[in-house]
Formats: C-alpha cells, structure tokens, sequence
C-alpha cells in the first residue's frame, strides 16, 4: 500500500511543478514593463497599415514633413475581439487616412508605444470608442435646491 500513497504524491508534485513552469510565460505576455504607462505622448501622421491580428493588433505611421523625412511608429494594440468591443474594423483607418495616435511611449525611446486612442485629424472625430470622457455628452445641470422654487 505505501508505493501506491508515494505515486499519488509524485503525481500531485509532477502537475503542480509543470503548472508553475507554465505560468510565468502567460503572465509575461500580457506584461506592459515594455511601455511607460505613466507617460503619455501624441503624435500626428499618415497610416501605413494596420495589421488585423491575434494576438495583438498594430497600427503603424508615418511621421514627418515629408516621406524621405518620416518617423515610423509602431503601435500595440489590443486583440481583436477587444478592437471589434472598442468599435474598431479591420477598415476602421486606410492606408494615407491623417491621424493623431495617443500612446504609452516605450521606455526605450524608440518611435513605438501602446495605443491609448486614434483621432481622424480631418474630422476630429474618434475611431471607434472614444478615450472616457471625451467626446460624452455634457453632465446635467445639478438640480436646484429644495425650497428655491
């Protein structure tokens, strides 16, 4: 009876060593070390392309008075089951669309970062959910005291 208790205890320790080995790859996927995310920048340009795919989306652009002159940025995005929540299309910008990206710019200092939000510089509008608390509707007024009427 004792040999089959210590395979019962090896079969435990086997799986909860091979879970353990697994998990910090998962968990550094979804790291965002990469960006500064107490830092914000923008950044206006002219798309190049959009990259529709899992497990993250990209967005990248052109920056610079001209094309001999341009700054490329790459932007991570999120998945895109995430996008598609947030109001995006795989059409949603167009390469040569005009456009101001907000970003997580990289610790390093390349032209990259996180996307936070993407503005259609001839429209001003958002592409897709606007950044919370723009573009909402003003709050209403507060109502007035009791007894002022």
């Amino acid at each position: 009876m004792r040999p089959i208790r210590s395979i019962g205890v090896f079969a435990v320790l086997a799986a909860a060593v091979s879970l353990s080995v697994a998990a910090p790859p998962v968990f550094a996927h979804h790291s965002f070390g990469l960006f500064d995310m107490s830092k914000t920048a923008e950044v206006e340009g002219t798309i190049v392309k959009l990259e529709w795919s899992n497990p993250h989306c990209w967005l990248f652009l052109a920056s610079g008075p001209s094309d001999t002159e341009a700054v490329n940025y790459g932007f991570e995005m999120t998945s895109v089951g995430e996008m598609t929540r947030r109001g995006w299309t795989k059409i949603s910008v167009k390469p040569g669309d005009k456009v101001k990206v907000t970003f997580h710019p990289v610790r390093d200092g390349r032209p990259a970062g996180y996307m936070m939000s993407v503005m259609m510089t001839d429209t001003g509008k958002y592409v897709g959910r606007p950044p919370e608390g723009l573009n909402a509707p003003p709050p209403a007024p507060p109502p007035p005291p009791a007894g002022s009427r």
